[in-house]
């Protein structure tokens, strides 16, 4: 058997689940993706499914050791051509030295912060040794797969992290909330390590993580947390502040 854990979802499933399984991203958190082969006479027997409340999160931990600790947030792609590619191979290769050679778990969300689950599409790829991929081809026409990011999760002993202070350089009063990593830089210079592992974002008034409000940003320890209240619902952005992860 190969397990698998998805935050408080826990399941088993055998060897026969292909890495390019197609899932449908519709699951509500009490009902798993539906995937093309699955069989139900089946899937009752193992009797292996414990599920609690909340949506999948990450896939594929092929052992039973707790979660290590997750890498930064890797965009590499976008669904402009056939898809959404954030394949571990290419990811390696733009990002050397920041993906442990065997990751625990894989999670991936759209940039404005939805769980697969939450957007809907359909997935070709999504596990630990391959990466992610969505196409465009299997998606209901003319729709397209959304913008996705990846990360993984590591051995304790890969990602050893050094957090940064708390920056909150800009408000939303104007265009948005630019907390971006080349002006967070200029302004607080030798303060951030040349190449950050990780970043994290919350609001400054109720620390709510930035991918559970539901704003749409640009976000990740490469360029930071652009927020534009143009891109908003709202017409405004929330106020955030940043931190990053720096080697120790």
């Amino acid at each position: 058997m190969v397990c698998f854990s998805v935050v408080t979802v826990t399941a088993c499933v055998s060897k026969s689940l292909s890495s390019r399984t197609v899932f449908r991203g519709t699951g509500d958190g009490l009902n798993p993706p539906h995937r093309s082969s699955h069989n139900h006479s089946t899937e009752k027997s193992r009797g292996c499914l414990s599920i609690f409340a909340e949506v999948y999160r990450s896939l594929f931990i092929c052992n039973h050791d707790p979660i290590g600790c997750w890498t930064g947030w890797f965009d590499r792609d976008d669904p402009s051509g056939t898809g959404d590619w954030e394949t571990l191979s290419d990811l390696r290769n733009e990002y050397p030295g920041k993906i442990c050679s065997k990751p625990l778990a894989i999670e991936a969300r759209t940039l404005s912060g939805l769980t697969v689950a939450a957007a809907g599409d359909v997935i070709y790829l999504r596990d630990t040794t391959k990466g992610f991929v969505c196409r465009n081809q299997d998606q209901p026409r003319p729709k397209m797969c959304k913008d996705y990011r990846v990360r993984f999760s590591c051995p304790r002993s890969f990602c050893k992290v050094c957090w940064t202070q708390w920056y909150n350089r800009d408000a939303p009063s104007g265009t948005g909330d630019w907390e971006s990593l080349t002006n967070l830089r200029t302004e607080n210079p030798g303060q951030i390590c040349d190449s950050p592992m990780s970043i994290e974002a919350v609001t400054s008034d109720t620390l709510t993580q930035a991918v559970s409000t539901g704003q749409t940003f640009i976000y990740n320890q490469n360029e930071g947390l652009v927020c534009r209240n143009t891109d908003q619902e709202s017409g405004l952005c929330l106020d955030y502040k940043v931190r990053f992860g720096c080697p120790c």
